[in-house]
């Protein structure tokens, strides 16, 4: 678990440098994440507060950390997706926002080893067992897991579209201990870090990384112009 952490940083500022040098494509997805970090970080809910990143080479997500944590969740399908589905460098981040100072929204970055968090993942996700809906009409009710979809189509003509979805775990007090120890963990094990080496590093290790993409391209170039053969007369 062992990674760096970042302490009272401008999180927008530092994740959208990470952008810049990681993400080539869609990185349009980054404006949904700053409107998403921002309203979190005007939450009264302290768990609202914490969530996951991840800047791909398309495009970048971010999460709530407790719903990641809840088996087939929408947010533990994306979390999980790219484990097994590209070879591609995904840089993950835990974030922890502290709040709004002078507009900048603040807080804790922790680097996290995507494919080792995955993994990990897997043995501690807790099970949903209801779902919890507010409606356009201010109308709030609580429905089982199973029946969801069934009931859902009924619900929105009688009460227009959902504004908020929570996914209840079958044990909140469960889920609330796994991610109470995980975040005391990895901020034990975390070596506090410097903000600008970091993004220097990685811009040395995308610039290495696209100079052996372009010499795989090259050799590979070469090696089928050599292949062709020469026409008889």
């Amino acid at each position: 678990m062992n990674g760096l952490k970042f302490e009272d940083v401008d999180v927008l500022h530092t994740l959208a440098q990470i952008v810049e040098i990681h993400t080539r494509h869609y990185r349009e997805d980054f404006d949904q994440d700053k409107e998403l970090i921002r309203h979190m970080a005007e939450s009264p809910e302290g768990e609202d507060r914490n969530l996951l990143w991840m800047s791909r080479i398309c495009g970048t997500y971010c999460l709530s950390e407790r719903e990641v944590y809840l088996q087939r969740s929408s947010s533990n399908r994306i979390w999980n997706y790219y484990h097994e589905q590209t070879n591609d460098t995904i840089l993950a981040y835990a974030l922890q926002l502290k709040g709004i100072e002078e507009g900048k929204v603040t807080g804790s970055i922790y680097t996290l080893d995507y494919h080792e968090h995955v993994e990990r993942l897997k043995g501690l996700i807790c099970p949903i067992a209801r779902i919890a809906v507010r409606f356009q009409d201010g109308t709030e009710t609580i429905i089982p897991y199973q029946s969801y979809n069934r009931q859902m189509s009924a619900l929105k003509q009688a009460h227009g579209f959902p504004e908020a979805i929570r996914f209840l775990p079958e044990s909140e007090r469960e889920l609330a201990v796994i991610l109470r120890r995980e975040r005391m963990k990895r901020d034990y094990y975390a070596e506090p870090g410097n903000i600008g080496e970091y993004l220097d590093s990685l811009k040395q290790e995308t610039l290495r990384g696209r100079m052996d993409e372009a010499r795989k391209r090259t050799a590979a170039l070469k090696g089928r112009a050599g292949s062709r053969s020469v026409p008889e007369r």
